[in-house]
């Protein structure tokens, strides 16, 4: 494009106009209202501070800059930044649309190369490889002064967390770099490490209203809030297809056989494509060759003359909406040998745990009993997984037994009080967006004796339940006993993890630190010796702590040395300052590997902030030897900035006031 900001203007504006032509029209087009909230806790909790309709949305959360629209899949949020897009076009301004939903598993490569040596300077991948205009910053930052420019991203989440959270501090610098420039972004419903939190509006879509659903499907019959038809994409598929109000799965599986003509033969051909798709590529675009040998070539072809896959000569596929491609791949998780859901697979169809959404179609495809199953080992990888999965799931169409659910929300009501500022959020966010009624009596205990009192009041007749209630109760008997501690080894994993949670609450002696150390040495399975290490975190001795190092440096599994590190910094809280300062300077002298591993990093940077009530007295000092240690390490500039927020968290948290 010519480097003129008047002809540039001009080409831009021609550019997105023709984009808009290329969109879809979305026949019929539905009312989405948008609710806004201070906090993502008050987002997922359904406090709204303000709802805004769509012709709102631009001139009320971009007084910040910044927005960003969090919301499950099928929420309407592509189809609303679109007409978002095209409002911004009507009004004379410059729209630009980053679609991340054309990210390819090459595009991971490039960006490590764009991010070498400061992430900002990815910006200008971002704007060239993703809007399709021809242009880059440099001649977005032409554009004369007074021209508004608003830059819309649609599917985040469709990217790892990883190098999601890269991209928001990217859009966040852009704002700030560049006059008149204002960004809203398209996101899963799950908290970002926002940078900058103060700046950004944070909102989510909410359900269709009743008069809305009725003026479409032209009836009286009142539609619940958490039916499907309260969805966008479900009250389209229903008026198209008439799939009704059934659970998002069932709806699904019709859509494609009715829309695609796919048997129940073919449809799982197609799965196993979905789900080579996510692995082989670690996007929503895939390689038309290689779907076709996995899936067959008819099977695609299919998909195609049905316009659920959009190929084009020379370049990747995609399925035209994402929540078919989870369906797909969920319905391939689904049908996997239980001893297949490892922590992989689940990493793999989740993007590294930036979205959930196969995962939790994959458990409302589940019968009784294999969903329980399905949730304990979503539980064994990642318990707010496990929280996400069930958060979805109504009264009348839960597979997952009450003694499973029961265990799900007791273990996120403990993590509740844990001392890490994180856990407890996590935790607390996995239980706010909570539809079973049970659950509340979980989300409002204020103690963990409370939590205790609830489990205690669950009446079953379970042997397994039983059991595991019985564990989770054994703080009451005041001390660690090496007959309790033997559970660790557990195969079951809840009763497993359980006492690894129960006996960091219970008191201990110089036999149990032994038989820990002997654990964590010796034991051949990575597994128990993660339960060891998570354990340590709260026994305040040497011999802890050199166990502990030892995890670090000479294991072989991640899941270990994560838990180690996690458990290093736990273990400073509770010390004697002597041993603190040792803590530090093993820190300090690990900080290299440690800058190496960003799931290490990431962990490391959130132990640090624990409950302002727990922090030991001059904890400060701690935090700020550790951060010096790792900022001095990090040679990106966004880990850099992630270790200065981080100081700055903490001295808003532990430094007094000043006079």
């Amino acid at each position: 494009m010519n480097t003129t900001p008047a002809v540039l203007v001009r080409d831009i504006r021609t550019a997105a106009s023709n984009l808009v032509t290329a969109w879809p029209t979305q026949k019929p087009s539905f009312s989405v209202r948008t609710g806004w909230a201070s906090s993502y806790e008050a987002l997922f909790g359904g406090e709204y501070s303000v709802i805004y309709n769509e012709a709102e949305v631009l001139t009320k959360t971009l007084v910040r800059g910044r927005a960003i629209l969090a919301g499950r899949g099928g929420d309407g949020k592509t189809w609303l930044l679109r007409r978002l897009f095209n409002q911004v076009l009507e009004k004379g301004d410059i729209p630009l649309f980053v679609d991340l939903k054309q990210w390819s598993g090459a595009d991971y490569d490039a960006w490590q190369e764009w991010t070498a040596g400061d992430v900002h300077d990815a910006a200008d991948f971002i704007v060239r490889r993703f809007t399709g205009f021809g242009i880059g910053t440099i001649e977005f930052d032409l554009l004369p002064p007074r021209t508004r420019k608003v830059i819309f991203i649609d599917g985040l989440n469709e990217i790892t967390s990883k190098v999601g959270s890269e991209v928001l501090t990217v859009v966040d610098h852009l704002v700030s770099s560049q006059i008149g420039v204002s960004v809203v972004v398209a996101d899963r419903l799950i908290r970002r490490e926002l940078p900058n939190p103060q700046r950004w509006y944070i909102g989510s879509p909410l359900p269709l209203t009743s008069d809305e659903i009725a003026r479409h499907l032209k009836s009286a019959t009142y539609i619940h809030p958490s039916d499907i038809r309260s969805s966008p994409f479900f009250l389209d598929a229903e008026l198209k297809y008439g799939l009704g109000g059934s659970r998002r799965a069932v709806a699904l599986e019709t859509l494609i056989a009715k829309h695609s003509g796919l048997k129940n033969g073919e449809i799982e051909c197609a799965a196993s494509g979905a789900f080579d798709a996510y692995k082989q590529s670690r996007s929503r675009t895939f390689s038309r060759s290689r779907f076709a040998e996995v899936a067959g070539n008819k099977v695609l072809e299919q998909l195609e003359r049905a316009g659920m896959v959009r190929s084009q000569p020379g370049s990747n596929s995609y399925f035209i909406h994402h929540i078919v491609h989870d369906y797909l791949v969920a319905t391939y998780v689904s049908r996997l040998p239980e001893d297949e859901w490892t922590p992989s697979l689940l990493r793999t169809v989740s993007f590294d745990a930036s979205s959930f959404d196969a995962v939790e179609l994959a458990f409302e495809t589940l019968p009784d009993g294999k969903a329980d199953r399905f949730l304990q080992k979503l539980y064994d990888w990642n318990l707010y997984a496990a929280g996400y999965a069930l958060a979805k799931a109504t009264e009348t169409d839960c597979a997952v037994s009450k003694e499973m659910r029961t265990v799900i929300f007791s273990m996120l009501a403990e993590k509740c009080f844990d001392p890490i500022l994180a856990t407890r959020q996590r935790a607390r966010d996995a239980l706010l967006l909570m539809q079973l009624p049970e659950a509340t009596r979980f989300r409002n205990t204020s103690s963990l004796g409370e939590v205790c009192a609830v489990v205690a009041e669950v009446e079953s007749n379970v042997e397994w339940f039983v059991r595991w209630r019985d564990v989770f109760l054994g703080a009451e008997h005041g001390e660690l006993t090496e007959e309790f501690l033997s559970e660790v080894r557990s195969a079951n994993s809840i009763i497993g993890w359980t006492v690894a949670n129960v006996a960091k609450r219970l008191r201990s002696d110089e036999r149990v630190v032994a038989m820990l150390v002997a654990l964590a040495k010796n034991d051949q399975n990575p597994t128990v010796r993660w339960r060891v290490a998570h354990i340590l975190g709260a026994q305040p001795t040497r011999q802890a702590l050199e166990t502990l190092l030892c995890l670090i440096d000479e294991d072989r599994d991640g899941d270990v040395r994560y838990g180690a590190t996690r458990s290093l910094i736990e273990l400073a809280t509770i010390s004697t300052d002597q041993l603190r300062r040792d803590v530090a300077e093993a820190v300090r002298q690990r900080a290299a590997v440690f800058s190496e591993n960003d799931r290490v990093a990431r962990e490391l940077r959130a132990s640090l902030l624990v409950a302002h009530d727990l922090a030991p007295q001059g904890w400060m000092v701690f935090v700020r030897d550790c951060v010096r240690a790792l900022f001095s390490q990090s040679e990106k500039r966004a880990d850099r900035d992630l270790w200065r927020g981080c100081l700055n968290t903490a001295e808003a948290l532990y430094q007094p006031p000043s006079p």
